[in-house]
């Protein structure tokens, strides 16, 4: 199958660009910007905090980057060496290379950018999709993977059939199809406004892939024996939080849940709730 471009247009990969760039310089602090070449593309990864710390591994969702997670790092960073990768295929300065969701490509492209890094094992934090990605990591390379912190993770059970009819018919429309999708997603939240911006930015410049979504199977999820935290929204249009929460529960053997009552897909400020998990101290 023919793969369809990441960026809409050379001008909508610019703006992302330039949107990623302005948000590095506002940090305040030294992040460091890395090219790791694999197999499947070049990866780039940012890099934060004490090189001598334990290890963090953030995976964004998709049509996003690695910047989602800046408001994280000064929390995260009190313990942890960050690294924050921008994953293949996505709206980030990473190959724009889609890999396949069926085999073992994520996995081992996760694998490689821990060689390049030079890190043994590390805790994860995936998002949506990057949940995803962690899960098929922790399958496959379950010694490299510390404890799992999975929001809202695909994969788990499948995507609302009524979300993927109106965002399908939503992307008919334009610019104001692809703001309705966005409402969708945020739902009754009022996230800063920069989130909101961040959201608009992606919807108009990026082309959401239509693959046939990867759900695991019993005996995947079964190899899972890491400690794992999932965080869902009671509120989550894309997935049902409490179906997800009932199979990891059933099938995981070390698993703590929690489901925001006040948050849907969008799951933010949830840093000092993870980092507590990730310390033992929750």
């Amino acid at each position: 199958m023919k793969q369809e471009a990441v960026f809409i247009s050379d001008d909508s990969q610019k703006q992302v660009i330039r949107q990623y760039d302005h948000s590095l310089a506002d940090f305040n602090g030294n992040i460091q910007q890395r090219i790791i070449n694999t197999n499947f593309g070049e990866t780039h990864v940012l890099g934060y905090g004490d090189p001598a710390k334990p290890k963090l591994v953030l995976l964004h969702g998709a049509n996003s980057n690695a910047t989602s997670w800046l408001k994280d790092f000064p929390v995260y960073s009190k313990n942890y060496m960050i690294y924050a990768v921008d994953c293949m295929g996505e709206p980030g300065k990473s190959d724009a290379n889609r890999l396949p969701y069926d085999g073992e490509d994520y996995a081992d492209w996760l694998n490689e950018v821990f060689q390049e890094l030079k890190v043994e094992t590390a805790d994860i934090v995936g998002l949506s999709q990057g949940g995803w990605i962690a899960v098929k990591f922790a399958v496959k390379y379950s010694g490299k993977a510390g404890k799992l912190i999975l929001l809202s993770p695909a994969g788990i059970v499948p995507t609302s059939g009524s979300f993927i009819f109106k965002a399908v018919l939503y992307s008919l429309l334009g610019k104001y199809g692809k703001n309705k999708i966005n409402q969708l997603i945020i739902g009754n939240q009022k996230p800063d406004q920069s989130v909101l911006d961040f959201m608009s930015l992606m919807q108009q410049s990026v082309n959401s892939r239509m693959d046939k979504e990867y759900i695991f199977s019993d005996d995947e999820l079964k190899k899972i024996t890491n400690p794992t935290l999932f965080i869902g929204g009671k509120y989550d249009v894309i997935r049902d939080s409490e179906k997800i929460e009932t199979r990891l529960r059933h099938l995981l053997p070390d698993v703590e849940s929690f489901i925001d009552s006040e948050k849907g897909h969008v799951l933010i400020g949830l840093a000092d709730k993870i980092t507590a998990f990730l310390s033992g101290s929750e």
